[in-house]
């Protein structure tokens, strides 16, 4: 169930979308009437207390996966766009990007983001994203949750 961004309490069936300071936030009632403008007010379906389960509070740990870039990503890029025939303007418009960015990216000076290189992947069907496994982290308790109300203090008027 969705939590207030502010102050962490449950938003049941009725929450408000307010902008503070050109920020959105999804908050309760009470948030909303003290900070910001009421953009919208949502409404979510209530779920049938008896057939959902709650689930339970044990701590469990789980393998933490990341993605990260492959090492030889610039030699990858630079080879595949080459065989290809793709200029590096070109392969720029085709992803949406700078030619500069491709440049310092087969230069190594670059390493791209996690959605460039999903680009790159797809524009010169290869594969620079790997699933890396971390270290185990306990699973994360929704009672000791911070909210942006713990860490910001709000000035009244």
């Amino acid at each position: 169930m969705p939590t207030c961004e502010l102050c962490g309490k449950r938003l049941g069936s009725k929450a408000y979308l307010i902008k503070v300071d050109r920020v959105e936030y999804l908050v309760c009632e009470r948030c909303a009437s003290k900070y910001g403008k009421v953009i919208k007010i949502l409404q979510f379906k209530e779920k049938d207390r008896n057939t959902v389960k709650e689930p339970t509070r044990r701590r469990i740990s789980r393998p933490l996966y990341e993605l990260e870039v492959v090492e030889d990503y610039p030699d990858i890029v630079k080879r595949a766009r080459e065989e290809l025939g793709y200029t590096r303007e070109l392969l720029a418009r085709l992803v949406g990007e700078k030619e500069s960015t491709i440049r310092r990216i087969e230069d190594g000076s670059l390493i791209p983001s996690i959605d460039l290189a999903r680009k790159l992947e797809k524009v010169l069907k290869i594969k620079l994203v790997e699933e890396v496994e971390g270290e185990e982290l306990p699973e994360r308790r929704r009672d000791v949750e911070l909210t942006l109300g713990d860490i910001v203090h709000f000035k009244e008027g």
